[in-house]
């Protein structure tokens, strides 16, 4: 009997394993997605950050000091339609609670996957303060909808946060030597990578393809999509 449990839970475990190698796949491509938003909106979109809202705090406030009302407006409106995303986030969810197929982040995806392919095809300095709202409201969307990631929190939209848990699971394994902590730093470490591959693909793909770069994140949200009907995150 003894020798059948452990086959049952090496089983389990082994299983567990490539689930959530198969999550953080997921969640990969998530982070490359908004790493690559952000570097897009900045670098074709009048340097405006579509998911890191405090780097647009700080832009607004330097433009008030200077009495830039143009400029704050520009920096304000994201900020506005990003709260406006994650209200709306909330309300699909409590929407699609009812379903057990197809849950209210499927829906988040599709949104992404068309807003951004017809996005890419408005020529940069063209509508650039509509582009940076539609942006902002979809981020607002990938960030409330997967903010769990491998049973810990974490963001695919921006860093400060999973670096400082980063280096918090850190110092608890250097100080109790605990696996679990050790697992969960590479976890935001890995996080951390793929958002900065998002922006430096970015910056490469828009060298080439201007604008038309956002049609690569088109690929990463329908490969997410059909994923997401086999596994969580």
């Amino acid at each position: 009997m003894k020798g059948e449990e452990k086959r049952k839970n090496e089983k389990r475990t082994k299983k567990n394993f490539f689930y959530k190698k198969k999550r953080f796949r997921l969640a990969m491509l998530l982070c490359i997605v908004g790493g690559f938003l952000d570097a897009y909106t900045f670098t074709t979109r009048g340097k405006v950050l579509a998911n890191a809202q405090t780097g647009n705090l700080v832009y607004l406030a330097l433009n008030l000091a200077e009495r830039d009302y143009q400029k704050v407006f520009s920096y304000f409106v994201p900020i506005f339609v990003f709260a406006l995303g994650i209200l709306f986030s909330e309300y699909l969810k409590h929407v699609f609670t009812k379903y057990e197929n197809f849950r209210w982040q499927h829906t988040a995806i599709i949104i992404q996957l068309i807003v951004m392919f017809f996005i890419s095809f408005i020529p940069s300095n063209h509508l650039n303060m509509l582009v940076n709202v539609i942006i902002s409201f979809i981020a607002a969307l990938q960030y409330q909808g997967f903010k769990k990631i491998h049973g810990v929190n974490g963001a695919t939209t921006m860093c400060t946060g999973n670096l400082r848990s980063s280096m918090e699971f850190l110092s608890q394994f250097i100080m109790t030597r605990d696996k679990k902590s050790f697992y969960n730093f590479l976890v935001y470490i890995g996080l951390i990578s793929f958002f900065v591959i998002g922006a430096t693909l970015c910056a490469v793909l828009v060298h080439f393809f201007k604008n038309y770069a956002l049609l690569f994140c088109c690929v990463l949200q329908f490969i997410v999509f059909l994923v997401m009907f086999k596994q969580k995150i």
